[in-house]
């Protein structure tokens, strides 16, 4: 998270940095200003996502495993590969989205057994569905 309330000045910025003269003090504060931005927007995200007994994570994970219409399940690695997140956060918020039957265990090939995929479960479809559109409209509202 990005914790500047307030931001320094074009004019500060430039004080410090005129030994490196390719730095733009106005680019510089853009960029404060974006960070600022992105942080308040991911602190509105996990404030709703929180208030539907989510994590980012989670929901995130859930978005993997609906984006792919053509698939009705996807292994916990390709998960891992979609996300940037480590693999012992991913296998944590995996294993409460089991817990709370938003996911199940599903074959991933018919001819090998230990190959296993998540996919939504009923419940964990409506979940999704019903968050997609705050969500979105949380993205859309945001000031970046």
């Amino acid at each position: 998270m990005f914790f500047l309330k307030d931001l320094p000045s074009t004019a500060m910025i430039a004080g410090v940095t005129t030994e490196v003269p390719e730095v733009s003090p106005p680019r510089v504060l853009h960029v404060l200003e974006q960070l600022r931005a992105a942080s308040v927007l991911m602190r509105r995200i996990d404030a709703f996502l929180r208030g539907h007994g989510l994590s980012q994570t989670q929901f995130l994970a859930m978005m993997m495993i609906v984006r792919e219409p053509e698939r009705d399940s996807l292994s916990a690695a390709e998960i891992a590969a979609r996300l940037d997140v480590s693999k012992p956060v991913l296998s944590k918020a995996l294993g409460s989205l089991t817990d709370a039957k938003l996911i199940a265990r599903a074959k991933v090939q018919p001819t090998d057994q230990r190959q296993k995929g998540l996919s939504l479960t009923a419940k964990g479809a409506r979940v999704f569905a019903s968050l997609l559109p705050d969500y979105f409209a949380l993205l859309q509202g945001a000031d970046m």
